[in-house]
């Protein structure tokens, strides 16, 4: 296995394969799968254009919402957590006699 940084924008030579154990038992070249024999292209492409800058005003209202939603859910396990507290009642422990 080799760990290599792409360069965005760039073409890159790559291959892909993964090992499927059977058993937990030692590798065997007929577990062994790959996407192709000979090298595969890979091109990182740049993200201009491709629709994914947004509007702050979307972003502004994602995270308000986001942060309405995060304040509930906190409200929501503290109140929980307060109920529980209040309820519950430790049992009595009332040990078995051994009559034999």
């Amino acid at each position: 296995m080799q760990d290599v940084q792409f360069t965005i924008g760039a073409t890159h030579r790559m291959a892909a394969a993964f090992w499927y154990p059977l058993n937990n038992e030692a590798w065997e070249s007929s577990q062994h799968y790959s996407a192709s024999c000979d090298w595969l292209t890979l091109e990182i492409l740049p993200g201009i254009g491709t629709g994914l800058n947004r509007s702050k005003v979307g972003n502004a209202t994602v995270s308000a919402f986001s942060l309405l939603l995060s304040l509930a859910a906190l409200s929501v396990s503290v109140a929980v957590g307060w109920w529980v507290r209040q309820t519950s009642r430790v049992a009595s422990f009332n040990p078995i006699v051994n009559s034999l």
